[in-house]
C-alpha cells in the first residue's frame, strides 16, 4: 500500500490517466459478466409446445452429398404438423434425384426448383422467396442444407418461441466438434453472444441463416427482398432489419433448438467469417456503437496502463493489473460457455483472450475485402 502512495504521489497529471484506467476497468468488468448472464441456458418455463403448424425451408445448390446426409434430420423432427420445403438452386449435380428418393419416403417434404438456365446472378434470395410463397403454414424455420438440427426437439423448441406478436425467432448454430474446429466454434459463440446483446439493446441487426425463422404474413406484408435481390448479402440479416420493425425478435437460448454446422472445410470457415463480416458494415452507427462499445472501454484501458507503464514506471503492479483484466476476460466468457453446453472450448478461450485484438483485429481487416465477395 505504501508503494502504491508513492507511486500515486509521484504521478503528477498522470493521476487523472490512472483515475480513466480504473474507471475503464469497472465498467469494462461489470459489462462482462452483465453480458454473460444474458447467456442463462436451460429451458425457458412455461414455453409454448408449438401448436402451430410449421413450413421449414431450406435452399440447396450443387450439395447432393449434404442434402442425403442432412435432410432426414430435419424430416425427422417431433413435431404434429410440420412439412420441409426444399428449393433447388440451379443444381447441376444429383440433387434432383436425391429428392425424389426422399419424396418416396416423406410426404410433408415438398420441393421446388430454379432452372439451371436461369440468368439471375445470384439465386439465394429468390430461393428463400419461393420457398416462402410455397409454404403452407405461416411460421417459417430456415437453415442450410449443410447443417442439421442437434436433436429432434429443435423445431418444437424453436416454434414454441413464436407468440402472437413475434415476428422474428433467432437460433444458435455452431460448428460439430472436431479436430482443429475450437476456434471456428469459439468465433461462432461470440458471434451468437453479440446477437444477443444487440437484440436486448432493441437493435435487430444481424441474423443466421443457419437458424432463424420468421412469419410468412410479415415477410409478405414487408415485401421480403425488395431490395438488393440480386445480392447474396444480407439474405439473412435484411430479413431481421425490416422485419424486427414489426414485432418481438428473441433468441432462443436452449440447447434443444441447437444446429451443427457439419461443414468444417477450410472454404466454408473463410465464407463464414467474411460473410459476417461483410453484413456488418451495414448495421448502422447505434448497432456499431452498442455492439463495439465494451471493445472501445477495454482498448481504453490498455491504452491508459500502457501509458503510465512507459512514462511513470510501476510495470510490475501495472501488469498484474492487466492480467487481473484478462482474467475477468477468460471467467466471463468460461461462465458463458458452461451456461451455453460449450465447456470443451475453455482453452480455446484462455488462448483467444490473450491475442484478443490480434484475433479481432485479423478478421476486421479481412471484412474490407469481404464485401466485394457478396456483392
Amino acid at each position: 500500500m505504501e508503494d502504491f502512495l508513492v507511486y500515486w504521489n509521484g504521478l503528477g497529471y498522470d493521476k487523472a490517466v490512472l483515475v480513466l484506467a480504473a474507471l475503464f476497468f469497472v465498467w469494462h468488468a461489470a459489462g462482462l459478466f452483465f453480458r454473460s448472464r444474458l447467456l442463462r441456458g436451460g429451458t425457458k418455463e412455461g414455453q409454448a409446445q408449438g401448436a402451430e403448424g410449421v413450413s421449414v425451408i431450406l435452399t440447396c445448390a450443387n450439395k447432393a452429398e449434404a442434402l442425403e446426409a442432412h435432410l432426414e434430420a430435419f424430416l425427422e423432427q417431433d413435431y404434429p404438423e410440420f412439412e420441409v420445403v426444399v428449393v433447388d438452386e440451379c443444381s447441376e449435380d444429383d440433387t434432383q434425384e436425391v429428392l425424389s428418393k426422399f419424396q418416396e419416403r416423406y410426404p410433408h417434404l415438398k420441393t421446388s426448383r430454379i432452372p439451371s438456365a436461369t440468368k439471375f446472378r445470384r439465386t439465394k434470395k429468390i430461393a428463400i422467396h419461393i420457398g416462402v410463397l410455397a409454404a403452407k403454414y405461416d411460421v417459417l424455420l430456415f437453415s442450410e442444407i449443410t447443417c442439421k438440427p442437434a436433436g429432434r426437439e429443435w423445431l418444437r423448441t424453436m416454434a414454441g418461441s413464436f407468440g402472437e406478436r413475434t415476428s422474428v425467432v433467432l437460433g444458435f448454430a455452431n460448428y460439430v466438434e472436431g479436430v482443429g474446429t475450437g476456434v471456428k466454434r469459439y468465433f461462432r459463440i461470440l458471434r451468437f453472444w453479440k446477437t444477443l446483446w444487440l437484440a436486448r439493446l432493441g437493435l435487430y441487426v444481424t441474423g443466421d441463416g443457419c437458424n432463424m425463422g420468421y412469419r410468412k404474413r410479415d415477410y409478405l406484408e414487408a415485401r421480403g427482398y425488395t431490395e438488393r435481390t440480386q445480392s447474396y448479402l444480407g439474405y439473412d440479416a435484411d430479413i431481421v432489419r425490416k422485419l424486427g420493425r414489426r414485432g418481438r425478435v428473441e433468441v432462443v437460448q436452449e440447447p434443444a433448438a441447437y444446429v451443427l454446422l457439419d461443414d468444417t472445410s477450410r472454404k466454408a470457415w473463410e465464407d463464414d467469417y467474411l460473410y459476417y463480416y461483410a453484413q456488418r458494415g451495414q448495421w448502422g452507427w447505434k448497432a456499431w456503437a452498442g455492439g463495439s462499445l465494451d471493445f472501445a472501454v477495454e482498448a481504453c484501458f490498455y491504452a491508459a496502463v500502457l501509458h503510465l507503464a512507459y512514462w511513470e514506471g510501476g510495470v510490475c503492479w501495472l501488469a498484474g493489473w492487466l492480467a487481473v483484466n484478462y482474467l475477468c476476460d477468460v471467467l466471463a466468457v468460461c461462465l458463458s460457455l458452461k451456461r451455453m453446453g460449450q465447456r470443451g472450448l475453455t482453452g480455446v478461450a484462455f488462448a483467444m483472450n490473450a491475442a484478443g485484438f490480434l484475433f479481432k483485429g485479423y478478421y476486421l481487416l479481412c471484412a474490407l475485402r469481404a464485401g466485394k465477395k457478396w456483392k
